[in-house]
C-alpha cells in the first residue's frame, strides 16, 4: 500500500499543475471589462464625429449657402493637379489659370517614371470665409458685440486720458510718433515701382535678344546665364537699399514696416512675374489667350502685355496670371466699411501700445527686475497679445485686402481659410495666410522639389520655412533696428518642432493645444522685443566690439 501511495504522488508531481481558475477568470473579467471600456469610448468618440459631422452639413445647408456647392467646384479648395483637367476658369476665354500645355520635355520620360505631379494653384470668383460667414445672423451678432467691446475701449481711453491725462489724445501721438517720415517712405516707394517697371521691359528685351540669337546656341545660353546673373544681383541690391534706408532715414517702427513690408511684396511680385513668364519663353510656347497676342505669324515669344504686368502689382495676390476673375461692379459700401475696420483697428492698436506695451515695458532698464516682475508683465501681456495677434489677422487679410479687391473687382478672396478650426500646424500654416503660402509654394516649395532635393518633400519643406522664418526676422529686426532673433527661433525651430510633434494630436486636444501655443507664444514674442527695445532706449550701453552687439540689451541692463 504504501508503494501504491508513493506511485500516485510520483505520479501527481510529474503532472503539470492547472493554473488557479478564480484567479483566470478575474484576469479574463479585468480585460473583458477594459476592453468594453475602450471600445465604449471609441465607439462614442466616433458616434460624436458622426453627429458633429451631420450637424455641420445641415447648418451649412440651412444657414451657410455659399458653402454648399451643387457641383464638384470645391469654393474653398485652390489647386488642381496637372494632369487632371481644370473645371474652373479665371475668364470667359478659360486661360486665366494658365494652365499652359506641357513642354517636350516634360512630356518625354525617357524610361524613367515622373516624380509625383504637384498640384498648380487656380483662382476662382468667391468670397472670404468671414464675408460669408458674417452673412448668418447668429455670427453678424458676435461681431456686433465685438464692436461694442471696441466702442467700449474708446470710451476707456478717452475718460482716461479726461480725468487723468487732463485732456483726450485718443492715440494720436503714437500715430504722430510711429508715421513720422512716411513722406521719405512714399517717395522710396514711387522709385521702387520705378525699378519694377524697368524690370518688365528688361524681360521683354531678355526674351527677344533670346530669340533672335536662336541660330547661336552658344551665344543664346551665354546671354540667359547673364541676364540670370544680372536678375539675381538686382533683386539682391533692391533688399539691400530697402534695408538700409530704414537704419539710415532711422525710421519709426510703423514707418519702417510699411517700407520693408512693401518691398518684400514688390520683391515677390516681380519673381513671380520672372518665374511664370520664363518658363514659357524658355519652352517656346506662346500663350495665346486672343487672337490679338497670337505670335505664330511673327515667330517671336509672347510676353504678356503692360497692363497685366500692372494690375497684378496692385491686384491682391502673389501668383502671377495674365488675367483673373474679377467681379462685375464695386461695392462701394462694403469698400467702405472695410476701410473704417482698418482704421478702428489702427487706433485699437494705438491704445494698446499706450495702455499696454509702454505701461508694463516703459521702464525696462530703470527699474529692479526679477523673475516674478518678468512673469507678471508676461501673463499682463497675454489678453492685449491675443486681440493683437487676432487684429492683426483681421486688419490685414480681411479688412485691407478685401478692400483693395473691391477697388479692382479681383473675384478671388479668399486670402485664408477656417485656421481657427485647425488642430495641427500643418493645418495652421497652410490656412493661416493663403497668399503668402501660395507664393511660397509656387515659386519656392515646388521648384525645391523637383530640382534641388529631387523628390523630398521633407527637405523642401524645410527649405521654405528657413526662407519664411529669415523673411519674417529681416523685418522685425531692421524695423525695430535691433539684432534680436527671437522670431527666428520661434518660427523657424519651435514651430517647425510643433509641425512634427502635431501631426497625430486629436481634434479637440489639437485645437487647444494650437491656440494656447498661439497666444503664449505671442504674447512671449512682443513681451521679449518690447523688452529689448525699451532696454536699448533706457539703458546707456557702449558697443565697443562686436559681441556687444550680439547681446541682448535686456540682458546687458541687468548684468
Amino acid at each position: 500500500m504504501a508503494a501504491e501511495r508513493h506511485e500516485n504522488r510520483s505520479e501527481m508531481e510529474s503532472q503539470p499543475r492547472l493554473p488557479d481558475l478564480n484567479f483566470v477568470s478575474d484576469k479574463l473579467q479585468k480585460f473583458q471589462s477594459k476592453l468594453l471600456t475602450d471600445f465604449e469610448q471609441r465607439l462614442s468618440c466616433m458616434v460624436e464625429d458622426v453627429i458633429q459631422d451631420l450637424r455641420q452639413r445641415e447648418l451649412r445647408a440651412h444657414e451657410f449657402p455659399n458653402f454648399e456647392r451643387s457641383d464638384r467646384k470645391s469654393t474653398w479648395h485652390n489647386r488642381v493637379t496637372s494632369e487632371a483637367p481644370t473645371d474652373v476658369s479665371d475668364s470667359p476665354n478659360g486661360h486665366a489659370n494658365g494652365t499652359n500645355p506641357k513642354l517636350p520635355h516634360q512630356a518625354e520620360k525617357s524610361g524613367k517614371e515622373l516624380k509625383r505631379q504637384l498640384p498648380e494653384k487656380v483662382f476662382v470668383a468667391r468670397e472670404s470665409y468671414l464675408t460669408a460667414l458674417l452673412q448668418v445672423e447668429h455670427m453678424r451678432t458676435i461681431y456686433h458685440i465685438f464692436y461694442i467691446i471696441l466702442v467700449m475701449f474708446l470710451l476707456n481711453v478717452i475718460c482716461y486720458d479726461y480725468f487723468v491725462e487732463g485732456r483726450i489724445d485718443l492715440g494720436l501721438g503714437t500715430f504722430r510718433g510711429g508715421l513720422r517720415r512716411l513722406h521719405w517712405v512714399m517717395g522710396v516707394w514711387l522709385l521702387e515701382h520705378v525699378f519694377v517697371l524697368a524690370l518688365y521691359y528688361a524681360f521683354r528685351g531678355w526674351a527677344l535678344v533670346r530669340h533672335k540669337l536662336k541660330p547661336h546656341s552658344s551665344l543664346q545660353h551665354f546671354w540667359s546665364h547673364s541676364c540670370l546673373i544680372l536678375y539675381i544681383s538686382s533683386q539682391l541690391v533692391f533688399c539691400f537699399v530697402s534695408t538700409s534706408l530704414c537704419l539710415k532715414f532711422n525710421l519709426p517702427f510703423v514707418s519702417a514696416c510699411v517700407l520693408l513690408l512693401e518691398s518684400t511684396r514688390l520683391l515677390m511680385k516681380m519673381h513671380a512675374f520672372v518665374r511664370y513668364n520664363a518658363e514659357r519663353v524658355l519652352g517656346g510656347k506662346a500663350k495665346k489667350e486672343d487672337a490679338e497676342e497670337e505670335k505664330e505669324a511673327t515667330g517671336k515669344p509672347f510676353v504678356p502685355p503692360l497692363s497685366c504686368y500692372t494690375y497684378f502689382l496692385f491686384a491682391p495676390t502673389l501668383i502671377y496670371r495674365d488675367s483673373y476673375p474679377r467681379t462685375s461692379h464695386i461695392r462701394w459700401k462694403f469698400a467702405l466699411n472695410r476701410l473704417l475696420e482698418v482704421v478702428a483697428i489702427a487706433f485699437l492698436y494705438a491704445f494698446i501700445h499706450e495702455r499696454h506695451i509702454e505701461e508694463h515695458f516703459g521702464q525696462f532698464g530703470l527699474e529692479p527686475m526679477g523673475p516674478s516682475q518678468l512673469i507678471l508683465k508676461l501673463f499682463g501681456m497675454m489678453l492685449p497679445s491675443a486681440v493683437i495677434f487676432l487684429c492683426g489677422f483681421y486688419l490685414i487679410l480681411h479688412s485691407w485686402l478685401n478692400f483693395t479687391s473691391e477697388l479692382l473687382r479681383f473675384g478671388d478672396r479668399m486670402f485664408y481659410k477656417d485656421w481657427w478650426t485647425s488642430h495641427t500646424y500643418d493645418g495652421y500654416y497652410r490656412n493661416w495666410n493663403v497668399v503668402v503660402h501660395d507664393w511660397l509654394y509656387e515659386y519656392v516649395y515646388k521648384d525645391m522639389y523637383t530640382h534641388v532635393f529631387r523628390g523630398s518633400k521633407v527637405g523642401a519643406s524645410l527649405s521654405v520655412f528657413m526662407i519664411s522664418a529669415l523673411v519674417h526676422e529681416q523685418v522685425l529686426g531692421f524695423a525695430l533696428q535691433l539684432f534680436f532673433p527671437v522670431m527666428f527661433f520661434f518660427f523657424g525651430v519651435v514651430g517647425v518642432a510643433l509641425v512634427f510633434l502635431m501631426r497625430s494630436a486629436p481634434k479637440v486636444m489639437g485645437n487647444i493645444f494650437l491656440w494656447f501655443s498661439l497666444i503664449l507664444g505671442n504674447a512671449s514674442l512682443i513681451s521679449l522685443y518690447a523688452m529689448e527695445h525699451y532696454a536699448q532706449k533706457n539703458c546707456n550701453l557702449s558697443n565697443e566690439n562686436w559681441m556687444d552687439r550680439l547681446l541682448p540689451a535686456a540682458w546687458r541692463c541687468y548684468n
